[in-house]
């Protein structure tokens, strides 16, 4: 990372980065592959800048710009990952801008050892996606927020942290704008911890009818450090309301990293259910990977996914190869990540 002194002493900027490719294979089994140089493989490629000001009496002020890059593809960039600005003291910090919904970082913290990247991403990830109808979940605040006003919870209360998060809908006389509402709640104590989450978003009067109109999700996450494994459950409910009907998902993960010489060995069980008129479909993947650390920056990865689906379900690994009803689909990814 690179450290730009500003005015004064008392103040810092710091230019910052991951950049992660690599070869993925994707393959539906009955309908077809696909191998391609894909990002994302280990963590998400990202560049930002964030900065800090002591204002003296306890308080501080910063700010955080950071965008997304496609490293096999690199034709855009954007501040869509998080662009906040915040001020911090005694209290705790408010946090203005587009950041991380409370929903999305419990089940960041919870949900396995690859949460959204590669091909062991998370089944309750990729289920939620499908549910509210896009790969952003139909709605934009399933992993972030926009015009949101956050509250975080001072750290030194005795291992518990905290979240709330109003996402303004910013609508002239009831259009189609969302609004958001969300917390979450954790505590830690030496090798355990232990979260919760709750949001709900409603869609506008506007709203076009292909999206939700009104979103509940609830995750709940456990942990615990055994020295020579970690493990990590999640458990999460979601209830949308679309204009023709309503729509339920369950789903949970179990994931356990265990610490192998200059690496890790990663896996990760999890499964979904979907159910709302018409569909009963239910589906379960297995991942199982190796990450092996060159420096504390640098890692050569690899990892391989399985998913079954049934009832009529027709998830995927990733890539560009569409899903199958009741065919499994499998993948394998290797690459290097790099952060700066």
């Amino acid at each position: 990372m690179l450290a730009i002194g500003a005015c004064h002493a008392q103040s810092s900027v710091t230019l910052f980065g991951l950049i992660d490719t690599g070869v993925a294979h994707y393959r539906v089994h009955g309908k077809g592959s696909q191998t391609a140089l894909a990002s994302d493989g280990l963590a998400s490629s990202r560049l930002g800048f964030r900065g800090q000001e002591d204002l003296g009496g306890g308080l501080s002020a910063g700010f955080w710009l950071e965008g997304s890059l496609a490293v096999d593809n690199p034709t855009s960039f954007d501040l869509a990952r998080r662009s906040t600005v915040s001020l911090a003291g005694p209290w705790g910090e408010l946090r203005l801008g587009r950041d991380y919904t409370p929903t999305y970082l419990i089940q960041s913290d919870f949900s396995g050892p690859w949460v959204t990247n590669g091909v062991g991403e998370s089944i309750v990830y990729r289920g939620r996606a499908i549910l509210y109808g896009s790969a952003n979940a139909g709605q934009s605040s399933h992993v972030r927020v926009s015009n949101s006003v956050g509250y975080f919870l001072p750290r030194d209360l005795g291992g518990f942290s905290g979240q709330f998060q109003y996402g303004l809908p910013e609508a002239v006389d009831g259009g189609d704008a969302e609004r958001y509402l969300g917390g979450r709640l954790g505590y830690r104590q030496g090798a355990f911890r232990v979260g919760a989450a709750y949001s709900r978003t409603l869609g506008g009067p506007k709203a076009p009818t292909t999206r939700p109109r009104d979103i509940r999700s609830a995750s709940i996450g456990v942990a615990y450090d055994f020295g020579v494994a970690s493990v990590e459950a999640l458990y999460a409910q979601d209830r949308v309301q679309m204009p023709l009907g309503h729509k339920r998902f369950e789903g949970a993960t179990v994931g356990v990293t265990v610490p192998v010489g200059p690496g890790e060995v990663r896996a990760s069980y999890g499964q979904v259910a979907f159910r709302y008129p018409g569909d009963r479909s239910r589906a379960s993947k297995i991942a199982l990977g190796y990450v092996h650390h060159l420096s504390k920056r640098t890692a050569l990865y690899a990892t391989v996914a399985h998913v079954r689906n049934r009832r009529g379900a027709a998830l995927t690994v990733g890539g560009d190869v569409a899903g199958l009803a009741d065919h499994a689909a499998s993948g394998q990814n290797f690459g290097i990540r790099h952060a700066f």
